[in-house]
């Protein structure tokens, strides 16, 4: 059996994870129901993702009629462009954002 393993070789480890944060935020404010509220869904542009907003849109009209959905997506996985966003938090009372596959 021949060993391949080379031991000159260097590897790269980079830690994913995010510093600690001074900012405290305080939550949004919690509504009692979604009835007369405007509901964004954001699609990240994964496969499915699409299909599962579908259901989750026609359960939420059978629970709250009065509810309006509007949708957006991302320009890429990458991240939602600052317009986009904008226009989420002009036009949303809340932001859904899912994935799919």
């Amino acid at each position: 059996m021949t060993n391949n393993y080379k031991s000159n070789v260097k590897v790269s480890v980079f830690d994913p994870a995010a510093g600690a944060t001074e900012i405290q935020e305080d939550l949004a404010q919690r509504f009692n129901g979604l009835n007369g509220k405007v509901v964004g869904f954001l699609d990240n542009t994964k496969e499915f993702s699409d299909v599962i907003f579908a259901e989750v849109e026609e359960r939420m009209k059978q629970m709250f009629p009065d509810v309006q959905v509007r949708h957006y997506r991302k320009e890429s996985v990458k991240g939602v462009s600052p317009a986009t966003m904008s226009q989420m938090k002009d036009e949303c009372d809340a932001v859904v954002t899912g994935l799919g596959d």
